[in-house]
């Protein structure tokens, strides 16, 4: 018999008490994941609490200060203990996985992690997950585990339990959401834990993109997975919007962590869709910290998600370049290649040449940025255009007449532009 399978995730606020782990919460999901076998489904169980169980803890026992990577190591052990003795009970076992932010950045980590979970299906073993906060410095994000888990391993449903019934709009209890509407709805950050309910939103719009069924209710709905499973209504149902993508997709369509984002116009959307190259022109706006090679998303300007994908560049530059004509792609690549040559030293930027004449107000405005660089970001941002046109780059700098060399690069610059694609068309998932 082939089994469905759900990733079931319990937030920091419904496992845990002032005093540490709730015992009745985890005895109720643990006892829940064990019946949800004997009706056709594999259970895995994301466990958040054990900063808060390990603090709490820790307020208890010791007169020192704690940091949450203590409290971290301490809690887990008090979560594990709950969660085997009620499994000790029923004669079946638990094992335990830590997953870390490197690990979600790693396909072949995340391979072997799901690999992990198919055997602890097959030998009837309930796995508890949870983020390794030890390592973790910003603190674990569970719910983005819990959909990476739930993406990769292709569950049927994703369950996040919270201490609030389901998500609310306006004070208005909501039974049905589309993913389209994720974004748009008002949220506020409250509880214990580290994402809220945003947070939850953004991991069930993922999972409906990859064709999985998300719920949003309460830890403390008495039956609130076995509910779940049997199909009846619980929470707030976030709808699939698409078929689940093939496994090779699933690692930039849902399971890599997201590093920024970037705003399109209508005509870049729908060059994308027709399986075109996301050009300069095309970005609106550019937010995060991402560097070349990061997984970041694509979004409309109401903030829909079209699609994911691994940015060729990093932010600072696509910032600098976007909206752009390849000439003027050109003069900002050139000029940052100019000032690292001499320095980063001040004065003689382009805005203030004769030859540059009757410039558009964006290309002032990021020539201008561009000399107020320091000199270790003009650096990177100097590597990162010889690494887009290397033979071009060499070719210019090795001619001995400077600004002939400058101007000669210049134009290739601005041709070579032309086929720059921001994000890599064959690691792109459009939705």
């Amino acid at each position: 018999m082939t089994l469905r399978s759900i990733v079931v995730k319990i937030g920091s606020s419904s496992v845990t008490r002032s005093t540490g782990p709730d015992p009745v919460v985890l005895t109720s999901a643990l006892d829940a994941a064990l019946n949800a076998r004997s009706r056709g489904w594999n259970v895995v169980l994301v466990s958040s609490g054990a900063v808060a169980s390990g603090s709490a803890y820790l307020a208890r026992t010791s007169e020192i200060g704690s940091s949450g990577r203590l409290a971290a190591a301490v809690g887990q052990p008090f979560l594990m203990d709950i969660y085997r003795s009620v499994s000790e009970v029923s004669g079946r076992h638990v094992c335990q996985v830590l997953i870390s932010e490197s690990d979600l950045k790693s396909p072949r980590a995340m391979s072997s992690v799901c690999a992990v979970l198919d055997e602890c299906g097959r030998a009837g073993v309930i796995p508890i997950v949870n983020g390794n906060d030890v390592t973790d410095m910003r603190g674990s994000d569970n719910d983005g585990i819990a959909v990476g888990l739930a993406v990769s391993s292709g569950a049927d449903k994703l369950l996040l339990l919270t201490d609030v019934p389901g998500v609310q709009d306006s004070g208005v209890q909501l039974s049905d959401l589309a993913a389209a509407d994720t974004r748009s709805v008002q949220t506020s950050k409250a509880g214990t834990g580290r994402g809220g309910m945003r947070s939850k939103l953004r991991a069930a719009e993922l999972a409906a993109y990859n064709g999985i069924e998300t719920h949003i209710a309460s830890a403390r709905l008495p039956g609130v997975i076995t509910r779940c499973v049997q199909g009846e209504p619980v929470g707030t149902r976030i709808m699939v919007a698409r078929e689940r993508f093939p496994a090779e997709s699933r690692w930039i369509s849902g399971v890599a962590m997201s590093h920024g984002s970037i705003v399109i116009n209508r005509p870049a959307e729908e060059s994308i869709r027709a399986g075109a190259s996301l050009f300069a022109s095309g970005i609106k706006k550019v937010d995060g910290n991402f560097g070349g090679g990061d997984v970041i998303e694509v979004i409309t300007p109401s903030g829909r998600l079209v699609a994911r994908g691994v940015s060729k560049v990093s932010a600072t530059l696509m910032g600098l370049i976007r909206a752009m004509r390849t000439d003027e792609i050109a003069v900002v690549m050139t000029e940052i290649l100019d000032k690292f040559l001499r320095g980063a030293a001040p004065g003689g930027s382009a805005h203030d040449r004769e030859e540059f004449t009757g410039l558009r107000a964006p290309l002032v405005k990021a020539l201008g940025l561009v000399e107020s660089h320091g000199y270790e970001l003009t650096r990177k941002l100097a590597l990162e255009v010889m690494n887009l046109f290397p033979s071009a780059t060499v070719e210019a700098m090795l001619d001995t007449r400077r600004d002939e060399g400058l101007r000669h690069l210049r134009e290739r610059y601005s041709r070579l532009s032309s086929d720059l694609s921001f994000i890599d068309r064959q690691r792109l998932v459009v939705f």
